[in-house]
């Protein structure tokens, strides 16, 4: 919370410094400006044709180009341009020119941050973008009070700009969102329960009497009718760590190697409050430090040569020595200091080793998107067994010792001797990774190998690391339970929310990184898990069809566009990035490059504000921050139909809101997966 100052009517420092910087740029100021008559060829200039407030605008776009406005989050948007720039432009190019040139730019400058709306000024100006595109024009235009009418092919663009100014109630959507999360997160809750560090579970509790379940429920046996009746508390997943494998095509081999360029896993670098303290009995200094920093509780840890050693604060007043062992009852320890402690998190050179592509039977196994349950749980559980994660304190080594297997192995040399290819972990052959999968003729075998989760009671008790933990994926049940619904429910209850079109031919998909069919990538449904489709299918579902008649289609469009935004972190095209300790979505970088290690994301995760980002739509999402922002104030805003333009002519007085024809049906809503204009009722 913002600190209180006293004698300031309550107003925290931030809000007087806020106030104090609008009154400076006149932020919210009425004005009144002059324009000029567009349909006389003997104008004056506009001032735009005179000069222009370069320097200061530049400033403000590179300041909003780290931050973004929400309204522009709205949607991922190729080569999207600076708002500032576009308003500015506007502006300069509405405004007629002062007698004295040398004042244009100041006098754009001037009315920058003023409210052009009050006043009308640019009423009766009518701007049209025939290029939409992610709809910056319209918008900024909007907001100064023009009249302005945006077109584009693209049935994307039309869509984003729809929803960036659709006219919606904050508390529908809230309202909306809630019934979805009530619909869709019991359905899901048992695919995303794990257990936590030192033992921990979480609760399970029937709803209709209270009573909490033992510790022999299982709640991946309930039918998703049943799962309503049902709360879970407790620890759950945040993101799913998968690795390709490369198919071996050496005759005799067929061997499956995880393609990792490193065994690094995550990086991180803590801070946590420590004090000096010697033992008495064998008088070694070591720090004791006020909570467990690790990001992996439960795995092996190995302390770098460089790290001193700790002890962390002990719940039952003795602390224990690191060095000797003795105890001691909970000492004075003085004045604590802030530390730094560096952690990495490796996998075991033992499953980067890989596994053969049938089991002990000599049965297929799966992996792929188009392999089926079983073969595919089979997979998951042979890998499953073989895995381990060791983690580091200190600075990394170029070799650590496992002290579970005694394995020694290096820190920077993964599968990947070179650019785009693996070294078979069987026969030790380096192959072209896209040749190899392309042999196979499908997409290349993928296994978790991780989950990062977060754990409520972590976080209640201040753990370093914010209540979240990395733990092996060792446990293929949930994986494997989600994949058997998705196969059940796909052709009965969601045949109708996922999409089922073939990839369309085009340079970033078919030529460009190798072609994604060569990569087995040859509808857009292969671009995701079962699980992802599962989830991405039910919350499609939800969104077009909970609560009937209660919501209207503005909602659900205004809804379905942070579904779409959703996407890009819910597909097997999303990466960690160790260095930031967070993923990065799909279009990070404007192409569809497949991925040797990939991130699965949760949906409704604990609503604690360090991880509300990362959940589909959190209630402090940009979305909503729109929706409060008065974005859309604009009298003159219309989606135009195909005989609006005439009309428009005719009228000199204050056009009336229209719904957007064709207009939008609530019979079928699909994704948007086709190159061409989407037929009425698609999006």
């Amino acid at each position: 919370m913002p600190k209180r100052m006293s004698g300031t009517s309550g107003k925290s420092k931030p809000q007087r410094v806020a106030e104090e910087v609008a009154r400076a740029v006149g932020a919210g100021r009425a004005v009144q400006l002059d324009t000029v008559d567009f349909g006389d060829a003997k104008r004056p200039k506009t001032c735009l044709e005179v000069d222009f407030p370069i320097l200061p605008v530049n400033q403000v776009a590179s300041i909003e180009g780290n931050a973004g406005k929400p309204i522009y989050q709205m949607s991922k948007w190729w080569a999207r341009r600076r708002s500032s720039v576009f308003r500015s432009l506007l502006l300069a190019a509405s405004m007629k020119a002062p007698d004295d040139s040398s004042q244009a730019a100041k006098a754009v400058w001037d009315v920058y941050y003023a409210n052009h709306q009050k006043k009308r000024s640019f009423a009766k100006l009518k701007v049209a973008d025939i290029f939409m595109g992610g709809g910056t024009t319209v918008v900024e235009g909007s907001r100064l009070g023009m009249q302005m009418f945006g077109n584009d092919l693209n049935p994307v663009a039309w869509f984003v700009v729809k929803t960036e100014l659709a006219q919606v109630k904050r508390a529908e959507v809230e309202a909306l969102l809630a019934d979805i999360e009530a619909e869709v997160k019991p359905q899901i809750m048992p695919f995303y329960a794990c257990r936590g560090p030192h033992g921990e579970h979480g609760k399970w509790t029937r709803l209709s009497d209270g009573m909490e379940m033992d510790q022999n429920f299982d709640p991946l046996t309930l039918q998703p009718a049943e799962r309503k009746k049902f709360k879970y508390e407790g620890p759950e997943i945040i993101y799913v760590f998968w690795a390709k494998h490369g198919p071996c095509q050496v005759t005799g081999c067929g061997h499956r190697t995880p393609v990792m360029s490193s065994p690094v896993l995550a990086v991180k670098e803590l801070s946590i409050k420590a004090w000096a303290h010697e033992c008495k009995a064998c008088k070694v200094a070591f720090d004791v430090e006020e909570s467990e920093a690790r990001m992996a509780p439960d795995v092996p840890l190995v302390l770098a040569a460089d790290e001193s050693r700790f002890a962390v604060l002990p719940k039952n007043g003795k602390l224990s020595c690191p060095s000797c062992g003795a105890v001691e009852p909970f000492p004075a320890l003085g004045k604590a200091t802030k530390k730094k402690v560096s952690l990495s998190l490796l996998v075991h050179p033992q499953w980067l080793q890989g596994s053969p592509s049938k089991d002990e039977r000599g049965e297929a196994l799966g992996g792929s998107a188009v392999d089926d349950q079983e073969a595919s749980a089979r997979w998951e559980r042979i890998r499953a067994s073989a895995l381990r994660l060791i983690e580091v304190r200190g600075t990394l080594p170029e070799h650590v010792t496992c002290p579970e297997t005694g394995v020694t192995f290096s820190t920077t040399v993964g599968t990947v001797p070179k650019k785009s290819h693996y070294a078979c972990g069987a026969c030790g052959t380096v192959q072209d990774i896209l040749t190899t999968v392309k042999a196979s003729g499908t997409t290349g075998p993928i296994a978790p190998y991780a989950i990062q989760a977060y754990s409520p009671m972590r976080d209640r008790d201040g753990v370093a690391y914010g209540g979240r933990y990395f733990l092996p994926a060792d446990d293929a049940r949930a994986t494997a339970c989600a994949h058997r619904e998705w196969q059940e429910r796909r052709e009965s209850d969601l045949a109708d929310y996922w999409p089922r079109s073939e990839l369309p031919y085009g340079f970033m998909t078919h030529m460009n990184n190798g072609g994604l069919p060569n990569h087995g990538f040859t509808h857009w449904s292969t671009m995701f898990n079962s699980r992802q489709l599962l989830v991405n299918a039910l919350l499609l579902k939800a969104i077009t069809e909970v609560g009937g008649d209660k919501y209207g289609w503005e909602v659900r469009e205004y809804v379905l566009a942070a579904f779409q935004q959703y996407l890009r972190n819910q597909n097997m095209f999303t990466i960690w990035n160790p260095q930031r300790d967070t993923p990065e979505p799909m279009f990070s970088n404007n192409n569809y490059h497949p991925k040797a290690t990939s991130i699965e994301n949760c949906v409704f995760p604990n609503s604690d504000e360090a991880l509300a980002d990362l959940r589909w739509l959190p209630p402090r999402d940009a979305r909503l921050e729109c929706v409060t922002m008065g974005l859309v104030s604009n009298d003159w805003l219309r989606y135009a139909g195909p005989d609006d333009c005439e009309r428009s002519q005719r009228e000199e007085r204050k056009s009336q809101r229209r719904r957007p024809s064709p207009s939008w049906r609530p019979a079928r809503l699909r994704i948007c997966d086709r190159a061409k204009p989407a037929r009425d009722g698609d999006v």
